[in-house]
């Protein structure tokens, strides 16, 4: 089963992904799969009442066109490792409350990319109109508790569609890794002065 394993300085702040990834909401998955592409439209209020709506896609990561299936900076359950920014693992617009994340494994490497977004007046008219726009394409419709919890909500997608569709080449890995635990994990260790190779 796919894993991220991220680190934050701030309890509050892995609370907050934990919450938002429970409160994601799937309203619609791709009808069909593109074999490593995943085609989203995530959307979620402000505290101004709007909506933002974020299109985009998450690719597997590849070296000259063959999958990175495994992209663990440490073996599995180390902890006191320099991670990731999150700002290298999505191309833009991260949240300032995110900002510092640092990812320490993750399993399939799959950046995301935004490639639209807009701000829409009011909230449940425009959720309506969001499904209504996007029903009858071959894209996940996901609807994130807040604008800014975007990409958690996009992440418990993800998961979702691997557990339903894995891919053999992972599954065998996975079946030989040691690392167990939920989708997220909050590790409070410090980094480690020394970098891998």
């Amino acid at each position: 089963m796919p894993k991220i394993k991220v680190r934050t300085k701030d309890q509050k702040v892995y609370e907050k992904i934990v919450e938002a990834y429970e409160q994601t909401v799937i309203i619609q998955k791709q009808k069909r799969l593109t074999y490593g592409h995943w085609d989203f439209v995530v959307f979620g209020q402000t505290d101004n009442n709007e909506t933002v709506l974020r299109e985009g896609y998450a690719e597997q990561a590849s070296i000259k066109r063959v999958p990175i299936y495994i992209a663990s900076l440490a073996q599995p359950g180390l902890t006191n490792v320099n991670g990731i920014p999150i700002e290298e693992f999505i191309e833009e617009d991260v949240p300032e409350k995110y900002k510092g994340l640092e990812i320490i494994h993750v399993d399939p490497l799959r950046p995301l990319a935004i490639k639209k977004r807009e701000t829409v007046p009011g909230t449940s008219r425009a959720q309506d109109q969001i499904c209504k726009d996007y029903e009858g394409q071959n894209i996940a419709i996901i609807h994130s508790p807040h604008e800014s919890d975007w990409m958690i909500a996009v992440m418990k997608y993800l998961s979702e569609c691997d557990q339903a569709f894995p891919d053999p080449v992972q599954e065998a890995f996975s079946r030989n890794s040691t690392l167990h635990g939920d989708f997220l994990s909050l590790a409070n260790a410090k980094p480690s002065s020394n970098r891998l190779n």
